[in-house]
């Protein structure tokens, strides 16, 4: 009875076949989409109904672009112009084929439902290269533990997969004439491979280059929109092995270098002082977890979740409207320590990175400075000491100098309160004027803080902001351990964060300004005149490098792709990639596909970004474009002719 009710299969042809099966993908790819869109819906807030479908209906053109990759072997098999493609071995083999490759392609669209939160990107082909030293089975695990609804949508999806395709029936093998048959499928099987590589090219011209990434910017209003089109699958194969920049000329020399030049001079006065330089970078410490940025959220009540940090800001050097150059932690040690921001793709990933790099530790080293760098993972963890070592850093800290396994957190690193103790330490051992940067570990998934400590920091909305409380509290140890040493009243101290947390609960936090907005403080303790707040100034992690020469009185030309906010005349600007590309300069933040302007938002009055006033403001827009073409001139050229430093007198 049962039986009865068992939709029948479909008897047909085998290249009719192939094309319901290649459509049953397409629809599944159209599925993940949606899921995509909702998991995610909180990064597009500005995606109204009638954008979002146009947006699924570009999404197609990479569908079957996705589709036609991962099913050559399923197509090259169904198209082999013999007739025993009917044989029942061999269909049994087809269809494993089938449900394997597209199993995977299926994988990687349901890992990005999650794993777009943290990078705000479609995962490409760059994160093989970015987790290459970690332990892909300890991740592996823990995702599935952690997010397993998103495990059982891809069996879902998997197991839908099959039932349809057995619902797809090959007719009997037809008894053609084999002076006719063998001719005829040798034509579709040309045809059809000729129509594929037009597919998979996005045309057929020969001035058409194969489609990539950044063709989705067709279809979209905000830049963020492209991922809505883009499925991963496309986003990994397209961008396997591939150079991200290419030479730009928007304008001639004389005029780049006058609208914009990487290349700094030292002011006539200055006078080099060689005070102590300490970066702290903490792991996702997104602005709306520190209460001293947000006094307005609310009604006045919020205190946020980090009690030493706005205790702080109250004896440090603040400017405002702090950002970060990127979404990934690989992101940031490049834009703190170099200068150079990610566009595209994270920086230590592309080719570019065998460049002559500038280098905060390098240039200090040139003034006999002692360089060292802590991270509490397990050494190789992200390429941070193979980096390190890159920039001029003489000393790496990680979990093997640390040697205490006992205090590992099962996932990350040392618990930060202990290693940070221990940097401490070791700071007291250095002979000064030394430079060292840290990077901590503890408040990043999947969100744990030692036994001892549970119940005792404020929970949020999210179980990161229990974690920043951690943090937090470890970095107020570290400063009063610190304080005791004879070096601290001779020191600079930066603090920022590698990114915006992954997760953020107030609407101005999801903007696509918000998503990169971090702290970045300068404590000097022994400096009483380098305090306070500036309100209307623009500074983010690539202005960290200039700003620290500038206060120590660099007598030298270097090269950064930041500002030194010491330094008026040097701009007022923050740059990210979203994308597209993203320019803030005072209270307007523009967004711009790299030909012509997607939005212009006064972000300090409009914090969601609603009211588009390019039309409305064409002079500010236009003026705008150009200082961000001019950047994006001066950094994509002088990355393809390796001019990233600055020859010393």
């Amino acid at each position: 009875m049962m039986n009865s009710f068992r939709p029948k299969a479909l008897k047909c042809s085998v290249h009719l076949a192939m094309l319901l099966a290649l459509g049953v993908v397409m629809l599944l790819y159209t599925v993940c989409r949606l899921l995509f869109y909702f998991f995610n819906k909180g990064f597009f807030a500005e995606t109204s109904f009638s954008d979002l479908l146009y947006l699924m209906w570009g999404g197609l053109r990479f569908d079957l672009v996705a589709v036609l990759y991962t099913n050559l072997l399923f197509l090259a098999l169904m198209l082999l112009p013999f007739r025993f493609r009917h044989h029942p071995g061999y269909r049994k083999v087809v269809k494993w084929v089938f449900l394997v490759f597209n199993g995977i392609g299926l994988a990687l669209n349901c890992a990005d439902f999650i794993y777009y939160r943290f990078t705000l990107r479609r995962t490409t082909g760059s994160v093989v290269k970015e987790f290459a030293n970690e332990s892909w089975g300890t991740f592996a695990s823990s995702f599935l533990v952690d997010f397993w609804y998103v495990a059982l949508i891809w069996l879902a999806l998997v197991l839908a997969m099959a039932w349809l395709y057995n619902r797809i029936r090959l007719e009997k093998a037809p008894t053609y004439n084999p002076w006719f048959y063998y001719p005829w499928h040798t034509v579709v099987l040309v045809l059809t491979v000729g129509l594929a590589i037009g597919a998979m090219r996005g045309g057929f011209r020969h001035s058409t280059r194969p489609i990539t990434l950044s063709n989705a910017g067709e279809y979209v209003k905000r830049p963020q929109e492209m991922y809505l089109v883009l499925n991963t699958p496309f986003s990994v194969i397209r961008t396997i092995n591939k150079t991200s920049y290419q030479p730009i000329h928007y304008f001639s020399d004389q005029e780049v270098a006058q609208l914009y030049s990487p290349v700094h001079q030292p002011a006539d006065s200055a006078r080099f002082q060689p005070k102590n330089v300490v970066v702290i970078v903490l792991e996702s410490f997104g602005k709306e977890a520190i209460g001293g940025y947000n006094r307005h959220l609310e009604n006045g009540t919020y205190t946020g979740f980090t009690p030493f940090l706005d205790s702080l800001m109250g004896h440090s050097k603040v400017y405002w409207n702090s950002f970060a150059n990127g979404r990934k932690s690989i992101d940031a040690l490049p834009s703190v320590l170099t200068s150079i921001p990610s566009i595209q793709e994270p920086f230590v990933l592309t080719q570019y990175v065998s460049n002559n790099l500038p280098s905060l530790p390098r240039t200090l080293r040139q003034k006999g400075y002692h360089t060292s760098f802590f991270h509490g993972a397990p050494n190789g963890s992200m390429g941070f000491d193979a980096f390190m070592n890159l920039i001029g850093v003489e000393e790496y800290y990680g979990m093997t100098e640390y040697g205490k396994p006992e205090d590992f957190d099962g996932m990350w690193g040392i618990w930060d309160e202990e290693f940070l103790q221990f940097m401490a330490g070791k700071l007291k051992t250095f002979q000064e004027p030394f430079m060292t940067a840290v990077f901590t570990t503890s408040s990043h998934h999947p969100y744990k803080i030692p036994e001892r400590y549970q119940g005792q920091f404020k929970k949020g909305p999210f179980e990161i902001f229990e974690c920043i409380g951690y943090s937090d509290m470890a970095l107020r140890k570290f400063f009063q351990t610190a304080s005791k040493a004879p070096w601290f009243q001779n020191t600079l101290f930066v603090i920022t964060a590698d990114h915006s947390a992954t997760h953020t609960y107030y609407p101005e936090y999801q903007t696509a300004w918000g998503n990169f907005a971090v702290p970045v403080l300068f404590f000097a303790p022994g400096d009483a005149s380098f305090r306070g707040v500036e309100r209307d100034r623009v500074v983010q992690q690539i202005d960290i490098m200039p700003t620290v020469l500038g206060y120590l009185g660099y007598d030298q030309p270097y090269f950064s792709f930041g500002k030194n906010m010491l330094n008026p005349q040097e701009g007022n600007f923050a740059i990210s990639y979203q994308g597209g590309y993203q320019w803030t300069e005072g209270d307007y933040f523009l967004q711009f596909d790299g030909t012509k302007t997607l939005g212009l938002f006064n972000y300090r009055q409009d914090k969601s970004l609603k009211e588009d006033l390019q039309d409305k403001e064409p002079a500010r827009r236009i003026a705008m474009e150009n200082q961000l073409k001019a950047f994006i001139q001066q950094y994509n050229n002088r990355m393809l002719e390796n001019k990233l430093q600055v020859s010393q007198k």
